[in-house]
């Protein structure tokens, strides 16, 4: 796969301009190199990753012609939005689901991050059908992954999290969860300029937002937890509302969620080289989280939440977490969400085996390496070997 010429064929397929001065053409490029370098797609994988750096590479040409030809998009206010952060597979999902009864919230929706525009209320009849491409999109990754609703609550018209708006620049730390792209990683979080990448998301915001009423927006994304900085200079009011689980425990899951979403697109899995990829994964959010909340004024305006105690109480849960964000519960909201827990038991969509041993980890080598995650926000061990 050649950046250049990536791009020259989304211009042409879609019949929009060019990229012009593309600010995320470094992200593009490395991104590219990792997927030629780092792996081997199976012809499957090249056809179906093809097809997704297409529907990227379009919507961001059709985001900037949008912004272009509404200048007015870029005066709309995002006011004290609230990022749901934590590590992936630490109840993060069933977090945002929570806030998602509450109709004086605004969510992402996983029709409009699949194709943001135009606007909603500009085209409402460009709805149905964005939502019917969707839901075919959807269906095809319930085709190609095992036991798909078992790992992840989505839904076509539900709340969907801000990987695939990152994704769009080509600054979203997720793609390593489906695609070998280790040395993207790790260039995104040494060298990839995460403040530009949030500046364009909320721009997305923005235009998804144009011409409705404006609601506080809840935005949810595991890896937000890398940027915690940049989101504070992009939105200085913002709440970050941290969840807390073992980590252990979310490694595990996360080698074996991440086996199950490479199989669609590699023909082979060395269990032990995954397991090692994900242990640095992990090892990296931590270390970058605990540096911000180590550092000056790291804990303003930060809402801890154990996973444990959000699973066993939720509604409990959310009534301090309303709190200390400075919001008001209604007592509808608190009815809805006693009534969405009672009907959602955890594991309804089905079970997700993992043990760190089939990934060649050491439960007790891992324990040590994440001590002082464990220690710094008090989260003990969960099960024998996670």
């Amino acid at each position: 796969m050649q950046p250049g010429f990536l791009k020259q064929q989304a211009a042409e397929a879609f019949g929009l301009a060019s990229f012009g001065d593309d600010p995320f053409a470094r992200n593009f490029s490395v991104f590219i190199a990792a997927l030629n370098g780092d792996g081997v797609l199976s012809a499957d994988g090249l056809a179906l990753t093809g097809a997704e750096i297409q529907r990227l590479l379009r919507n961001r040409l059709e985001i900037r012609a949008c912004l272009a030809e509404h200048p007015a998009i870029a005066d709309e206010p995002i006011d004290r939005p609230l990022f749901l952060m934590g590590l992936p597979r630490s109840g993060t999902t069933f977090l945002q689901n929570l806030f998602d009864h509450d109709a004086q919230l605004r969510l992402l929706r996983t029709w409009e991050t699949l194709r943001p525009c135009p606007p909603p209320a500009v085209d409402p009849a460009s709805v149905a059908p964005r939502i019917a491409a969707a839901s075919a999109f959807l269906n095809r990754w319930r085709d190609d992954v095992a036991g798909f609703d078992a790992t992840h609550l989505i839904d076509v018209t539900g709340p969907d999290e801000c990987a695939l708006v990152l994704n769009i620049a080509f600054a979203e730390a997720g793609f390593q969860n489906y695609l070998k792209v280790p040395s993207y990683f790790d260039w995104l979080l040494d060298a990839g300029d995460l403040a530009r990448a949030y500046r364009f998301h909320r721009s997305v915001l923005q235009l998804l937002q144009y011409r409705s009423a404006p609601h506080r927006w809840v935005l949810k994304f595991p890896n937000h937890m890398l940027a915690m900085a940049e989101i504070r200079a992009v939105h200085p009011g913002a709440v970050l509302i941290a969840t807390h689980r073992d980590p252990v425990r979310t490694l595990a899951s996360l080698c074996a969620l991440t086996e199950k979403y490479r199989s669609a697109r590699y023909a082979d899995c060395d269990r032990h080289a995954l397991g090692r990829e994900m242990l640095h994964f992990v090892g990296r959010h931590l270390d970058r989280f605990l540096a911000f909340r180590d550092g000056p004024g790291g804990d303003d305006g930060v809402i801890d939440v154990d996973y444990y105690r959000l699973v066993a109480d939720p509604v409990a849960t959310m009534a301090e977490i309303y709190d200390r964000a400075g919001m008001e519960m209604s007592a509808a909201v608190r009815l809805q969400l006693a009534g969405w827990t009672a009907a959602n038991p955890k594991g309804q969509r089905g079970t997700h085996n993992y043990h760190l041993a089939d990934y060649g980890l050491d439960p007790g080598t891992v324990n040590a390496m994440f001590e002082p995650y464990r220690r710094r926000f008090q989260v003990g061990p969960e099960g024998d070997d996670g």
